[in-house]
């Protein structure tokens, strides 16, 4: 059965490969085609650690372009899985917005 949870995408940890945040081409094109619209939008990927925090894995750019554009609105993100890791320590999307 599918995991659904609604959340601040700020809220969300940023994978290791994506330290940095989304990628600026790819958050400057999904801005002028979406603008903070997040109708129609697929829920991003997320594990859940052991300390309950989310970490995403698919994507990093639509829960980043939703932090930047509408602050305080909540995403919906669909919970694939669960590792055996807590993910407090690792940055959050509302760390590295650009």
């Amino acid at each position: 059965m599918a995991d659904f949870r609604d959340i601040d995408p700020r809220e969300l940890r940023v994978p290791p490969s994506r330290r940095q945040g989304a990628d600026p081409t790819r958050l400057a094109r999904q801005i002028a085609l979406f603008g903070r619209s997040a109708v129609g939008m697929p829920p991003p990927w997320v594990y859940e650690g052991t300390d309950g925090v989310l970490m995403l894995y698919n994507g990093v750019t639509r829960a980043t372009r939703i932090a930047k554009l509408a602050p305080g609105t909540s995403i919906r993100v669909e919970v694939i899985g669960r590792l055996p890791k807590a993910f407090a320590p690792e940055p959050r999307i509302g760390d590295v917005l650009p």
